[in-house]
């Protein structure tokens, strides 16, 4: 009993000093709620109504646990598409640290798990699956989100689809993409994982080339398909082109660049700026208390995020923007947002189409890889991998 109480006390000490306050108050709660418990269950006398008690708590108890965890913890989530390559692979299960931001409050009976199994029987719940039911409000966490951190969080277009990105943006930030290099307050911002698309000629058969790759560990990497024996494609991090590009049978090394495309789903389309996913702003990311001026090129930009997010009607008419129906000429944000990108930057959909995202869609930090089945093999080199 004792060592209980001092582990107990050393608990909360150390989550008191993390700033996970409300994570004392659960455990302190659920260790009096069960201390009363055993301490009537005690008084009983007969064995038998005594043990189907016991039981009934302890499996009560091991459910609030689970739930807890599952809720506010930790959680694991299947990568299902290439859009992270070379940080995730498909089929990598991972683990997310909800303790990181600090775990979102539930905002409907959907999001308690267990719980929800009685609201799928529910024909007049299930109408309502798609909505939220109660405010977004979050606990505390021990960190913020910064720039670089590998994220998972519910899209913008559908609550319950789930996407893993990499923050390139928080709020506040300028964002401008040149030539496929990110900038973010003008510095760059680079990642080893990341991978742009190149072209480049080959001066020996392609089995050949493919048997140097794969003396030199590049095994993974794969090519397009190409109209030339001679000239190859393929989606490369920058480690993969520095290996390639020193190779004596490759010359004429080149980046591949998008091109404007008018019919491309894209974050905004302003006029005389033929914005492309590798040439784009520079602009800043929304953050609370950011004040905009309302010019046309503005409303463009943040029509979207304002008219979906921030609970207000924008218009623009005949040259004026409206808000609420009143003429404005500034918009002042009330929410935190934030810009992801794939590290896969030519198979992925990212803020770069969809939009800036905002905070209570964030559900938590990939905190590492806890195992992978890439290519249908157990891939031992990723077990208990952390991701950067």
């Amino acid at each position: 009993m004792k060592k209980r109480v001092i582990f107990l006390l050393i608990t909360v000490l150390v989550l008191t000093i993390t700033g996970l306050f409300w994570l004392v108050l659960g455990i302190l709660v659920f260790s009096i709620l069960c201390f009363i418990s055993f301490l009537l269950l005690s008084q009983i006398r007969q064995s038998i109504v005594k043990k189907a008690i016991k039981s009934i708590l302890i499996f009560t108890g091991v459910l609030i646990v689970v739930i807890s965890i599952k809720l506010f913890a930790f959680n694991i989530f299947r990568i299902p598409s290439s859009s992270m390559k070379n940080a995730l692979f498909p089929n990598d299960v991972i683990i997310i640290n909800k303790l990181k931001y600090g775990p979102r409050l539930p905002r409907s009976p959907f999001d308690i798990p267990l719980v929800n199994i009685g609201y799928y029987f529910n024909e007049n719940a299930k109408k309502r699956f798609k909505e939220y039911w109660w405010p977004y409000r979050r606990f505390s966490g021990t960190a913020s989100i910064e720039q670089g951190d590998v994220i998972v969080f519910n899209s913008p277009w559908e609550k319950d689809f789930i996407l893993v990105k990499r923050c390139v943006a928080i709020s506040g930030d300028t964002l401008h993409i040149e030539n496929g290099i990110v900038y973010t307050n003008g510095k760059v911002f680079k990642v080893n994982t990341e991978k742009h698309k190149y072209k480049f000629e080959i001066i020996t058969e392609k089995k050949a080339f493919r048997k140097t790759l794969n003396g030199q560990g590049l095994s993974h990497v794969n090519f397009m398909k190409s109209s030339s024996e001679h000239v190859l494609k393929s989606k490369l991090s920058q480690n993969e082109v520095d290996i390639i590009k020193n190779t004596e049978s490759v010359k004429n090394f080149q980046l591949i660049l998008d091109t404007f495309n008018l019919d491309r789903k894209l974050l905004a389309k302003l006029p005389n700026k033929n914005w492309t996913y590798d040439n784009m702003g520079p602009f800043i990311i929304p953050k609370i208390g950011l004040q905009i001026d309302l010019n046309q090129d503005n409303f463009l930009l943040y029509n979207q995020t304002i008219n979906k997010f921030e609970n207000a009607n924008l218009k623009y008419v005949d040259g004026k923007v409206y808000v609420d129906g009143k003429i404005a000429s500034t918009y002042t944000f009330k929410k935190n947002y934030y810009f992801m990108m794939g590290d896969n930057r030519k198979a992925t959909a990212d803020s770069r189409a969809w939009g800036f995202l905002p905070e209570e869609n964030i559900i938590g930090k990939v905190q590492c890889v806890l195992f992978s089945n890439f290519k249908n093999k157990f891939q031992w080199n990723r077990l208990l991998k952390s991701v950067d």
